[in-house]
């Protein structure tokens, strides 16, 4: 699993802490994402302890392949642990059975996974909003 440096939402921290929201994702050997984790942490080592609390209760996870709140009619899956979610697609799919088996590729994959020792700092690309960021116009 890798550990990702990304822009986080303007009211998860204050502006001079932003650059210091930290996510994982995981990626598979052709370093196609396979998942991530649905939150911003406030630091490495935050994040690394939700790698692995998640790796070590993936026998109690809880799958949930459900539609896309788009409204293209696209399918996204979510992992649960204690009623939290602790893992997400890192798209959405046009059919129900790719979700599936994305799903299934990413529990694989977090089972038999390494976690990266380094860290990659990402920025927004150009044109990705952040779902509170187009409802503001922010780019």
């Amino acid at each position: 699993m890798d550990v990702e440096r990304r822009q986080a939402p303007d009211e998860w921290t204050p502006a001079a802490n932003r650059a210091e929201a930290v996510s994982w994702r995981l990626v598979g050997a052709n370093n196609h994402e396979l998942g991530r984790g649905p939150d911003f942490h406030r630091g490495h080592t935050a994040c690394h302890s939700a790698v692995v609390r998640l790796r070590d209760g993936l026998d109690r996870a809880v799958p949930l392949v459900t539609m896309a709140a788009d409204a293209a009619g696209t399918w996204t899956w979510q992992l649960a642990m204690d009623d939290r979610c602790v893992a997400v697609a890192a798209r959405t799919y046009r059919r129900q059975r790719e979700c599936r088996d994305s799903l299934q590729l990413f529990l694989a994959a977090a089972v038999a996974g390494q976690v990266a020792s380094g860290v990659t700092y990402t920025r927004r690309l150009r044109g990705l909003r952040l779902p509170d960021a187009a409802r503001r116009n922010v780019s």
